[in-house]
């Protein structure tokens, strides 16, 4: 029989905090920035589930899609317009980051005995920042002892201009994908400390780049600034800055609807 995997997307409202109880005020506020707000911030989420399944002969579907959003919302539930650190039981020892509320949703979806098998999950905190875990990840955390792990991908954008082929200049907007893998910090709940990240990227790249003619950087004097390129220059830049985490991805758009990702 025919399988087929599918996705769903649908939204949930959730305040959090990003707060380590066995630090100091100082190291909380240093760690985690403006996410450590005593009262808390919210976020409209996104939450993109991939399952895989058989295709049913008769309806065509693996499963039908009204009852997929009931299901769905059997978890989420719990979950919307909730403050997640006070009205959830689930992160009374865990802080509710991106990546864990990830894990924490694939746990539950999993065990929901409606559903397909799980492939992916993507959760948008939102348009800057998302995570993603997979079935892979699931066995290499059952082959960890259970050290969960996830993708995280913060999005940045920046203008520039650049040459092209005819001899003009042309400016862009760009939007720059960083992503980074690794294991989710137990003290921290994160697979990278985002404020360390957006630094590190403010610093070496939007400074280099933003309002500048990329194509008149030392890195484009033989070679065109194409968005392969320039995202190749910028893994290379990154690369041996990462403190937590890998740097897995690098993905550079141009223009809305192509974008070119490089990866070593």
């Amino acid at each position: 029989m025919s399988k087929a995997t599918l996705t769903k997307r649908l939204e949930f409202c959730s305040s959090h905090r990003y707060h380590n109880p066995a630090w100091d005020d100082a190291k909380n506020r240093e760690v985690f920035g403006a996410c450590n707000n005593v009262n808390t911030h919210g976020h409209n989420y996104l939450l993109e589930v991939t399952l895989c399944g058989e295709i049913d002969p008769v309806t065509g579907m693996i499963i039908n899609l009204y009852d997929l959003k009931q299901h769905l919302w059997d978890v989420l539930i719990e979950f919307d317009h909730k403050n997640l650190n006070l009205d959830t039981p689930y992160f009374t020892n865990r802080i509710p980051t991106t990546e864990n509320l990830a894990w924490t949703l694939w746990d539950l979806l999993a065990k929901h005995p409606q559903l397909p098998t799980l492939e992916k999950i993507r959760l948008y905190e939102d348009a800057t920042l998302h995570a993603e875990v997979t079935a892979e990840y699931l066995t290499m955390a059952q082959s960890a002892s259970g050290s969960p792990q996830a993708d995280v991908i913060r999005q940045y954008q920046f203008s520039s201009a650049v040459y092209v082929p005819i001899g003009q200049t042309t400016g862009h907007n760009y939007t720059l994908g960083i992503t980074i893998s690794g294991p989710i910090d137990s003290e921290t709940g994160q697979v990278v400390n985002l404020q360390y990240l957006d630094n590190l990227v403010q610093t070496k790249i939007i400074k280099r780049f933003h309002g500048n003619n990329i194509s008149l950087d030392n890195e484009f004097k033989n070679s065109p600034a194409t968005e392969g390129n320039l995202a190749k220059c910028i893994w290379e830049a990154l690369a041996g800055s990462i403190q937590q985490g890998t740097l897995t991805h690098v993905t550079v758009s141009q223009t809305p609807g192509t974008a070119a990702t490089y990866s070593d």
